[in-house]
């Protein structure tokens, strides 16, 4: 067997009776009406128009939208654009931030803002809106203005928006976000970085001390919080008070970011006054963050699950137009176990170009609008595709992922064929005029999602590819879902819940426990932070931040700080990154240093790498490997068994492993030599790592190979370095 074909069944949505402007709502969407407060908690398919959610609360002015990433924000401006414009037949009159997603670089006079009006009012479920504002608020979109500098850029933004709905019951405002940028605003922390780390710095060395807020006071004015700075931040949010929050693809969010959402709500509520609709929306569930995000925010929870109003017949649109049929295509490989076999026939996709069933179906892409999509694991197998590909065909496909080779990726941004990571295609973001894709870093999650993304306004029919190893071909045999040879879109949601994909790698047993005492303690630092920075900005008595302080005070003691104070300020981002490095590549037998800077796991879990000079140099396809290996390792290893028995966490950062434990990167290069890695460490002296115990090689590895972190190497086990 060479091909396994599943069809996946038509998808429609129950619709109801209710209309904005001219478009019917599907039912979920007409239930999201109709709740007014509290958590809902919002299962739809791709493509169901989760979106239009942000234009279904008429007793507030303002519905802010938080996206995971850029690429995702900008396709969602765009999509609102396309609904207010056609659907409620609302003008546009000023475009830069719509002008700037589709061509990615401004004009001068560019403002992060769209501006819709009409000359007659839209029925917005009774209310009359004449005027609706869209603001993009991300590091990327805001950076494009940075000659204005960016925090007046986006004070000069909320001010307009302040103003449109100010006494003003005609305008509506939409604020979409990346909760990195958003996360920092709340916090006041926006643009005031190592002033913060200070603060933090003397909040965990001396929290348990009483204090008067006039020494608080006097204490973030010595270490140059100043009160006019910060009050500039605070207007940036005047919009907030009066909102529905709007958090897509929250399956996406791990436990990390959970905590970072927590507190972010938290301080919406207790220091910006914010009493809204929270709605955490995806098509591919996150229960964890369903059953403590409830629980953490004393708020009532609702589930709107769109994913029961599936019909497989309708009279509106289909979300998956025209018949789409899944094919898993057999692969050779040489795994000796589940996760080898798996990411073996995706490194082994590329076979899939000289087979006859792909030029068949190619052709038929190119002449009739047949849409494709390869499933593939990483960066490094759709690069080596996305090569192959080009010798063959002759084609330079778009390439969307940041380490994008200019000799086999074409800049045009009319192309119909991409090639990208599951960041870029698989989270939300739509491509309708692309007709072949390939799509890199693929979750089970991802799967689900990256379905119709590719060509989505063709209504001819449409083909995922999944390379997969021979024996695990076979299996699917016994999948009972697959066995009849069509699915229905629930079907497959669930498989892909519950139990698709069950050779993906699986974290190993108490990953989480690593981070969780950690976590906790960092929530509190974090609302602490926010309420100092609040009562900073307003000289208001603040009672939560004593009643915080009481609570944290405890465990402040089981956090060991052994880094710069600047440093500290990595604890008040929103998610735990690995560092971005500046890199080089062999390319045909010329070395090519590049300007931007990529995240150093990607590197490590993609390409197999070198020195030259003390710089990063990518040899080819395969896994990197950096040692890290210090001079004093004995004294930092008793430092970290001692905290253990005292049940603390290390934090420290790259400046102190170098400078007072001599640590330094090295790699391999030829015939067992090996060389420093100077330009890297360089670029991580900044970096903060939680070091918590010695752990087993396995659970290293782990860390390792999925950019979580470094290792020190030690006679029995490994230091694991882990990224804040």
């Amino acid at each position: 067997m060479s091909e396994y074909i599943v069809t996946l069944l038509p998808v429609y949505m129950e619709s109801s009776g209710e209309y904005l402007g001219s478009v019917r709502l599907r039912k979920f969407q007409k239930d999201l009406v109709d709740v007014k407060d509290g958590i809902v908690l919002l299962s739809a398919p791709t493509g169901s128009g989760k979106t239009v959610t942000l234009l279904t609360d008429p007793d507030r002015r303002v519905a802010i939208g938080l996206y995971p990433n850029n690429e995702l924000l900008c396709s969602q401006i765009a999509g609102l654009h396309s609904f207010i414009n056609n659907y409620l037949e609302m003008k546009p009159d000023k475009t830069s931030l719509l002008e700037y997603c589709v061509k990615g670089y401004v004009e001068i006079d560019y403002s992060p803002l769209n501006i819709y009006v009409s000359d007659k009012p839209v029925d917005f479920f009774g209310r009359k809106i004449k005027e609706i504002g869209i603001a993009g608020f991300s590091g990327e979109v805001v950076k494009a203005v940075a000659n204005k500098g960016k925090l007046n850029e986006l004070i000069r933004v909320s001010d307009e928006l302040g103003k449109m709905i100010e006494k003003n019951e005609d305008k509506y405002v939409i604020v979409l976000a990346t909760p990195d940028t958003f996360f920092l605003l709340v916090l006041y922390a926006y643009s005031n970085f190592d002033a913060v780390g200070r603060l933090l710095h003397y909040i965990i060395t001396y929290g348990n001390e009483v204090f008067s807020f006039e020494d608080l006071d006097e204490l973030m004015r010595k270490i140059g919080l100043i009160r006019e700075k910060l009050a500039n931040v605070a207007r940036v949010l005047l919009p907030v008070r009066e909102s529905t929050i709007f958090i897509d693809e929250y399956h996406l969010y791990g436990f990390y970011e959970l905590s970072s959402f927590t507190a972010l709500l938290y301080l919406l509520k207790h220091v910006h006054g914010w009493e809204g609709r929270l709605v955490l929306s995806s098509a591919t569930p996150n229960f964890v963050f369903q059953e403590k995000i409830g629980e953490k925010l004393g708020m009532n929870v609702k589930q709107i699950n769109g994913l029961n109003q599936v019909k497989e017949t309708g009279d509106g649109d289909e979300l998956v137009r025209g018949p789409t049929n899944i094919v898993f295509m057999d692969v050779k490989t040489k795994g000796r176990n589940r996760v080898s076999k798996l990411y073996m026939s995706s490194e082994l996709a590329y076979d899939l170009l000289n087979r006859e069933f792909f030029k068949k179906q190619f052709k038929k892409c190119l002449k009739s609008g047949k849409r494709i999509m390869v499933m593939l694991e990483k960066v490094s197998h759709a690069e080596l595709f996305t090569e192959k590909f080009y010798s063959i065909y002759g084609v330079k496909p778009k390439c969307a992922y940041s380490m994008f080779r200019e000799d086999i990726c074409s800049e045009n941004e009319d192309w119909n064929i991409i090639v990208g990571t599951g960041a870029k295609i698989g989270q939300g973001v739509e491509y309708p005029g692309v007709i072949f894709g390939v799509v890199a870093r693929i979750e089970s999650t991802d799967f689900l999602q990256s379905i119709s993304r590719v060509g989505r306004k063709y209504p001819g029919e449409s083909i995922v590819l999944v390379p997969l190893d021979t024996e695990l071909l076979k299996e699917l045999d016994n999948v009972e879902i697959f066995s009849r040879g069509k699915v229905s879109y629930v079907e497959l949601a669930k498989w892909v819940e519950n139990d698709g994909r069950p050779y993906m790698k699986k974290k190993p047993s108490g990953f989480e426990n690593i981070y969780s005492t950690f976590i906790s303690i960092r929530e509190r630092l974090v609302k602490l932070v926010g309420l100092a920075l609040h009562y900073r900005v307003s000289g208001a008595y603040m009672e939560e931040y004593m009643k915080q302080l009481k609570q944290i005070s405890g465990g402040l003691e089981n956090i060991f700080i052994h880094s710069s104070p600047d440093n500290l300020y990595t604890l008040l981002m929103f998610r735990a990154t690995g560092p971005s490095v500046h890199y080089c590549r062999e390319l045909k037998g010329e070395l090519k240093c590049f300007d931007r800077g990529e995240d150093l796991g990607t590197i490590i879990r993609n390409y197999d790498i070198s020195s030259r000079d003390g710089r990063l140099v990518i040899k080819g396809f395969g896994r990197g490997e950096i040692n890290v290996e210090c001079e004093n390792i004995q004294a930092l290893v008793d430092l970290v068994n001692l905290l253990k028995q005292d049940g603390k966490r290390l934090l420290i950062d790259w400046y102190t492993l170098k400078n007072i434990y001599k640590c330094s990167l090295r790699v391999e290069v030829n015939d067992g030599a090996v060389e420093l890695l100077t330009s890297v460490e360089t670029e991580l002296e900044d970096q903060l790592f939680l070091i918590p115990e010695i752990m087993n090689d396995e659970f290293a590895e782990y860390i390792y190979r999925t950019g979580r972190g470094l290792r020190v190497k030690l006679n029995k086990g490994s230091l694991i370095l882990l990224y804040i």
